[in-house]
Formats: C-alpha cells, sequence, structure tokens
C-alpha cells in the first residue's frame, strides 16, 4: 500500500508503528482536541481510536508493522550465518583479505574485539582541608599534610 494521501493521516499510522499510543500517535499527527480544556483530552482519545479503526489508516498501519517485523528479524546468529558463507567464498576464490574481513566480524559480533577503550585512571588524595591548589608535587603534598613526617628516614618503621 501506497503513503497515504492524506498527511496527518500518514503521520498518525507511522506513529502508532513506532509504538505510541494513540492519542499520542494522534497528537504527533498535528491534531488537536475541543478547545475546552476539559473535554479536549477525551476528545482527542475518541477521535484517535476512530481514526485508528479507518480501513484504510488501519491497513497502513499493519504494512508499517510488518515491514519493522521484517526488520527485527535480523539476529546476530543469522549475521554469523551470513558471515559464515562469505568466509567460505573468499577460501574458494582465494581472496585472503576478505575471508580477515569476514573472521574480523564475526569477532565483532561474538564481542571477542572491542574498539579501544580508555582506561586511564586518575587518582586524587584527598584533602584534609578545602585547597585552591590543584595540583601538589609529592613533596608538597607530604609537607603539607604530613609535616611531622621525617622523610629522611630509611627502611621499615620500628
Amino acid at each position: 500500500m501506497p503513503v497515504l494521501s492524506n498527511p496527518r493521516h500518514e503521520r498518525f499510522a507511522q506513529g502508532i508503528a513506532k509504538g505510541k499510543s494513540q492519542h499520542d500517535a494522534y497528537i504527533y499527527a498535528g491534531y488537536k482536541g475541543l478547545t475546552g480544556a476539559k473535554n479536549r483530552d477525551k476528545d482527542c482519545r475518541s477521535n484517535a481510536g476512530h481514526l485508528a479503526r479507518t480501513p484504510q489508516i488501519a491497513a497502513r498501519i499493519a504494512e508499517l508493522l510488518e515491514r519493522q517485523a521484517k526488520r527485527v528479524d535480523v539476529t546476530v546468529d543469522g549475521l554469523l550465518v551470513e558471515l559464515n558463507g562469505m568466509l567460505m567464498l573468499a577460501k574458494r576464490v582465494k581472496a585472503p583479505g576478505a575471508g580477515v574481513s569476514a573472521i574480523v566480524a564475526k569477532a565483532k559480533l561474538l564481542g571477542l574485539i572491542t574498539d579501544k577503550v580508555d582506561t586511564s585512571v586518575n587518582f586524587r588524595k584527598p584533602a584534609r582541608q578545602p585547597t585552591a591548589e590543584t595540583q601538589l608535587s609529592l613533596d608538597d603534598w607530604k609537607a603539607k599534610f604530613f609535616p611531622d613526617d621525617d622523610s629522611d628516614r630509611k627502611g621499615p618503621v620500628q
């Protein structure tokens, strides 16, 4: 079925296919309820229900939902089967580059290869009192927070 001729009807059908409620799809399509705030919500819900039951709109919603279901049918297992086929083809035609690409794609799908992740860690020493200094050397930090520490001492403490 082609796109509906009324743009609001088409947008309503697409809204429902995206998972919106009938009421939300009705507003998404640009419709407004009665001018009285008290009856507006009730009117929108009623009109949205009537609109959804219109034969052309119901057929369009069914078509969009069917198309969406086909798109969701792509799974990791299906992709692995396709990649295995491509790997076999690459081996038959002796194209090692294509075979390596298929193997790498399979490994990425299975989570065996991940993109580079930044794992750097910032260690911060807690301050006993608020300080405006943002960077202290280790010696400055020891002098400020451990003034009684004898840094000349060597070896284990007894």
